[in-house]
C-alpha cells in the first residue's frame, strides 16, 4: 500500500496538485528564525520560475529546488520571488545570525558542591539511567544502568549528582534517574558471593551472585571486554575496591549485555551458529530490520513533500522480503504505517534474540548546512562491535548505488547504543540534496539499497565465520 501512495503522490505532484500556489517553500517552515552559521538553504517545490533576492534559483525535476544563501551578522531579509505566467509571488524571510560567544568553560574543571561526612546513598528508579563524564546532556554516555541500581553521591551541580566511586572519570546522573538521596554514614557492604558460567542456544553467561545491585560499566578494547564491579568489599582486608573481569575473545566481537536480575549480574554474548552455510550464509541468522520513523513521526520531508516514514518503510520492507527469502529469521519494528516506540524497537530486536539489528533511514540536513558539500550515503554505530559491519555497508552501498561515500560515523542514537544486537543505523542518503532525493524517489533505486544491504550482511556473516577461532 505504501508504495502506491509514493507513486501516486508523485503522480500528483507531476500533474499540478499545487497549482495554486506559486510556491511551496518547504525548508524553512518558519518565516522568522536565528540560525548561528555563515549559510543556510531553502528548499521546496513550485510551478513557476523563482529567484531568492534576486539571483535565479535552479529547478530540477518536478520543478522542485535546493538554494542556499550566505548569512550576515544581524538580521538578513531574504526575499523568495516566484513568477507563473507573469503572475509574480513574494515571501519575506528574516533570518538572525548571532556573533559568537566565547566561553571559558571547561570538563576538566567542574566546580560542584561537596558533600559533607559521610555518604549520599540513593538507586536508579528507572532502566537506561544515563551515567555521564560531564553533568549535562552534552557529557559522553559512560553506560546505561538498570533500574534499582545502588548509588552512592559525593557532591552535585545543578541536576545533576556526582558519583562517589574510584574511576578514571567523573561520573555524573541526572536526579530524574534516581531516588531522593538520603545520608549514610559509610558504604553498605557488598560481596561477591558466587560466579557461574552457563549457556544457551543464543549465549554464553556469566553469572555475578552479589549482596546487591552495584554500579558497573563495561569496556570494549579490540577483541577484549572489561567489566568493571564499583565498591566491592575486599573480604580479608575490608576495604572498598573494584573488581575486573577481562573476556577475551579471539574472534571479533559479536552482541553482548550487562543486566541484572535480582542481586545477580548477568553478563552474556552471543554466541555465531556452529553452522554457516557458504552459499546461503543468512541462513538460520535472526535479523532484526527496523524503518525508522513511522505514524505522526514522519521523519525528514523531500522538497515534494514526501516523508522520510514511507521511504524508509519501502526500502524495509524490500529487505525483510529478501532476508527471509535467503532463509534469515527475521523480525521488524513495524510493516505499516505506525508510530513506535525508540526503546520499544530496541526491546523488540532484544527480545527476538536478534544478532543484527538494521535501522533504515534517509538524512535530514540542518538549515545552517551547505546541501551541495553535506550529503552522501552513511551508516552510524556506537559500539566497537558494530563498526565492521558499518564499514562494509558503508563500502558497498556507495559502490552499489554510485553515490558519494561520506563514511561511517560513531553516533550516540537510540538504535545504535545497545550493544546487544550489533547495531547499525543507515542513513541511505539526503533527503534535501536534489540528485539523491530524485534516487529516493525511484523504486528500483530503493531496491537496490535493500539488495546491497542483504549482501553486506552476508559478507559480514561469511567474515565473522572465517574469523572464528
Amino acid at each position: 500500500m505504501i508504495r502506491n501512495i509514493l507513486i501516486t503522490l508523485s503522480l500528483l505532484l507531476s500533474f499540478g496538485l499545487y497549482s495554486y500556489a506559486y510556491v511551496d517553500i518547504v525548508y524553512p517552515s518558519d518565516k522568522n528564525l536565528t540560525i548561528n552559521s555563515d549559510v543556510m538553504f531553502f528548499s521546496g517545490n513550485t510551478d513557476g520560475s523563482v529567484t531568492i533576492n534576486s539571483t535565479p534559483v535552479k529547478l530540477w525535476e518536478n520543478k522542485f529546488f535546493v538554494h542556499t544563501i550566505p548569512l550576515n551578522y544581524g538580521k538578513n531579509i531574504i526575499k523568495v520571488t516566484s513568477d507563473k505566467n507573469g503572475k509574480i509571488d513574494e515571501k519575506i524571510y528574516t533570518v538572525t545570525r548571532n556573533k559568537p560567544i566565547k566561553s571559558n568553560s571547561s570538563k576538566s574543571e567542574i566546580q560542584y558542591v561537596s558533600f559533607p561526612d559521610g555518604v549520599l546513598y540513593s538507586k536508579t528508579v528507572k532502566n537506561n539511567s544515563t551515567i555521564r563524564d560531564y553533568p549535562s546532556t552534552k557529557g559522553n554516555r559512560i553506560i546505561d544502568l538498570p533500574k534499582d541500581v545502588i548509588l552512592y553521591f559525593e557532591g552535585k551541580k545543578g541536576d545533576y549528582y556526582k558519583i562517589k566511586e574510584i574511576s578514571d572519570t567523573q561520573l555524573w546522573i541526572h536526579k530524574s534517574n534516581i531516588e531522593n538521596p538520603v545520608k549514610l554514614e559509610s558504604k553498605l557492604k557488598t560481596v561477591i558471593k558466587n560466579i557461574e558460567t552457563c549457556s544457551d542456544k543464543h549465549y554464553n553467561y556469566k553469572k555475578f551472585y552479589l549482596s546487591f545491585p552495584v554500579m558497573y560499566t563495561l569496556k570494549q578494547t579490540d577483541n577484549k571486554l572489561k567489566l568493571t564491579l564499583f565498591g566491592i568489599s575486599d573480604e580479608k582486608t575490608q576495604d572498598t575496591v573494584n573488581r575486573e573481569f577481562i573476556f577475551d575473545y579471539n574472534f571479533p566481537q559479536l552482541g553482548y549485555d550487562c543486566y541484572y536480575d535480582g542481586s545477580t549480574l548477568v553478563f552474556k554474548m552471543a554466541k555465531l551458529p556452529e553452522y554457516i552455510d557458504e552459499v546461503h550464509p543468512l541462513n538460520g541468522i535472526n535479523i532484526f530490520v527496523d524503518a525508522g520513523h513511522g505514524g505522526e513521526d514522519k521523519g525528514t520531508i523531500g522538497p515534494e513533500r514526501i516523508y522520510e516514514k514511507d521511504i524508509n518503510l519501502d526500502i524495509a520492507l524490500d529487505l525483510i522480503d529478501m532476508l527471509k527469502s535467503a532463509g534469515a529469521n527475521v523480525s521488524y519494528s513495524r510493516s505499516h504505517d505506525t508510530k513506535v516506540g525508540l526503546y520499544d524497537r530496541v526491546e523488540s530486536a532484544k527480545k527476538n534474540n536478534a544478532l543484527i539489528s538494521i535501522s533504515i533511514h534517509c538524512n535530514s540536513l540542518p538549515l545552517g548546512k551547505n546541501p551541495y558539500e553535506k550529503h552522501g550515503t552513511e551508516v552510524h554505530y556506537y559500539n566497537d562491535n558494530a563498526k565492521i559491519l558499518a564499514d562494509i555497508i558503508n563500502k558497498n552501498m556507495a559502490n552499489d548505488l554510485s553515490i558519494k561515500l561520506n563514511g561511517i560515523h560513531k553516533s550516540s542514537f537510540a538504535l545504535t547504543r545497545p550493544t546487544n544486537p550489533v547495531s547499525v543505523l543507515i542513513e541511505t542518503a539526503y533527503m534535501i540534496y536534489p540528485s539523491e532525493y530524485i534516487l529516493l524517489k525511484n523504486k528500483y533505486f530503493r531496491k537496490n539499497v535493500a539488495k546491497s544491504v542483504k549482501k553486506s550482511l552476508e559478507e559480514y556473516i561469511l567474515f565473522l565465520r572465517n574469523n572464528k577461532s
